[in-house]
């Protein structure tokens, strides 16, 4: 029995079948030619894949990367143009050695050019207000790139063709910038810029109404003209009532009061504050005095001064406009946006106190009173609307001062001084409709005294339409005076400027809006 179990012992061992029984024996056994060929074919399954997903990951975070770098190229692009007008653009580009600041020069290793030969018209001459300049290798964190720009103010033009199946007053026959309505809307309102606003005039209107002596006098010109004591006190509440047809509003106040004038005033002043470069920031504070004279029965003047309406809380006087940020070339940007005082008796005078010792860019626009339906269309019946014939007549009737106190002195140079407006025919009055020799126009001043235009061409001043106006000498060939304009910034990979910047390599496109 000893040597049976001894014999089915051997047997159990030569019969082992399983390697999982064969390492229990043998512990320095290893896996079989199978198992191992299955393990690396289950292995490639899974990891091939994820390799791949790998690969692709890596790709993609390379590409965001360089889109990244891009974006922050067309950014600083964009930065950059905010601070030159495109006069000051077109001469960095064409001479980059002499100064170039649109962005930091060190990262241009190519060239940099306008190429405006880029979007040239059917004739092949370039297209007028479209100017196209390029940047090529711009190199930022070991990736390059080339960039083109394309500054557009053809829709802030005149339309040279307009559509003449639509109406005048149609967006497609409109021009932002033409000189009958300035829009304030692409004006940074936080720096150097001064909107009036209807509260502004609605306020001084109440608080000429509140002022006792006043209305003792409207009272009694009530009277006079028939309204019983009992009714005195509800037709006079009756001409603040907007929807009243005998309320009394800034279109027909003319017939109201004898005489309303305004002045509206500008000071300039040395900031505390200094930007980024040490320079001073300027300070701007706006004041509106507005004057109402009325008789009263006895046929005696009454008088309100007032800079709005202490009452309601809503004054024009030091209204604070920030600090200015002077331009690269020490210049001080300042943006006057009003609604004339049309029919007044005597003119609006606008008062420029520059008591920043900057060199002075001023832009004086005139606004249109205009409340607009939910379809952007003019509400005929609001009691300040003045229609297109009406508007054309208070323009012809519409005068404005202008005084500059600067100080620079009575010399003023033209380097000096600039002013983009679209007051010139109330400035120049009607000798300017008759086509009579231009003449010093009365109503603009610097320092108390009529600047001496003997020699037109050296005056810097434009109209809002884009064109020199007659005022000021005519653009040199090539000159550009457009004040807003689009902004489109295009990143490409490096080498599309060679290429004519083809679609399939650009990478990053940025626009907006800017002015001068």
């Amino acid at each position: 029995m000893t040597c049976g179990r001894m014999s089915d012992s051997r047997q159990g061992v030569s019969g082992l079948t399983t390697a999982e029984e064969a390492r229990k024996v043998n512990k320095d056994a290893g896996f079989s030619l199978l198992e191992l060929l299955i393990a690396v074919v289950i292995l490639a399954i899974i990891v091939i894949p994820l390799m791949n997903l790998f690969v692709s990951s890596n790709r993609i975070n390379i590409k965001s990367r360089k889109t990244l770098r891009a974006t922050t190229v067309a950014q600083d692009i964009m930065e950059g143009l905010k601070a030159y007008d495109i006069d000051e653009i077109k001469e960095q580009f064409a001479d980059p050695s002499n100064g170039f600041y649109v962005i930091d020069s060190r990262m241009i290793k190519g060239k940099v050019e306008e190429r405006s030969d880029l979007e040239a018209g059917p004739s092949g001459a370039a297209v007028p207000g479209l100017y196209v300049f390029s940047m090529e290798q711009l190199a930022m964190q070991g990736s390059e790139y080339d960039a083109k720009i394309e500054v557009d103010g053809r829709r802030y033009m005149n339309p040279l063709n307009p559509d003449p199946s639509k109406p005048a007053d149609d967006p497609a026959n409109r021009a932002l910038n033409s000189a009958d309505l300035a829009d304030a809307r692409s004006i940074d309102k936080k720096n150097g810029t001064f909107v009036e606003e209807e509260k502004y005039r609605q306020a001084a209107l109440a608080s000429a109404f509140k002022f006792g002596d006043m209305k003792d006098a409207i009272q009694g010109r009530l009277k006079a003209s028939g309204v019983a004591d009992a009714d005195l006190e509800t037709a006079y509440d009756k001409l603040q009532d907007a929807t009243d047809p005998s309320y009394v509003c800034y279109k027909n106040a003319a017939s109201f009061f004898d005489q309303i004038s305004r002045t509206i005033t500008i000071e300039l002043s040395v900031s505390g504050d200094v930007d980024e470069d040490g320079r001073p920031k300027v300070d701007m504070e706006v004041t509106q005095v507005y004057d109402f004279i009325y008789k009263d029965v006895n046929g005696a003047d009454v008088e309100w001064h007032t800079s709005g309406d202490m009452g309601s809380g809503v004054m024009v006087n030091k209204v604070p406009c920030g600090k200015i940020t002077k331009t690269k070339d020490d210049k001080v940007n300042v943006n006057l946006f009003y609604y004339p005082l049309y029919g007044a008796s005597t003119p609006d005078t606008i008062i420029i106190k520059n008591g920043s010792g900057a060199d002075l860019n001023l832009l004086i626009a005139k606004q249109r009173h205009e409340t607009t339906d939910a379809s952007g269309m003019p509400v005929l019946t609001d009691p300040e609307y003045l229609s297109d014939p009406q508007l054309m007549a208070a323009e012809l009737n519409y005068k404005a001062v202008v005084e500059i106190l600067d100080g620079h002195g009575a010399a003023l140079h033209k380097d000096k001084f600039l002013l983009k407006t679209n007051l010139g025919l109330n400035l120049v009055g009607k000798k300017y409709l008759a086509g009579a020799p231009i003449e010093r126009p009365e109503q603009l001043k610097i320092n108390g005294t009529g600047m001496d235009l003997s020699g037109t061409s050296d005056m810097n001043i434009f109209t809002l339409d884009g064109v020199r106006s007659p005022m000021g000498r005519d653009p040199l060939p090539g000159e550009t005076t457009e004040l807003i304009y689009d902004v489109t910034v295009s990143i490409y990979q490096a080498g599309a400027a060679a290429n004519g910047f083809p679609e399939d390599m650009r990478m990053v496109v940025i626009g907006g809006s800017t002015t001068n």
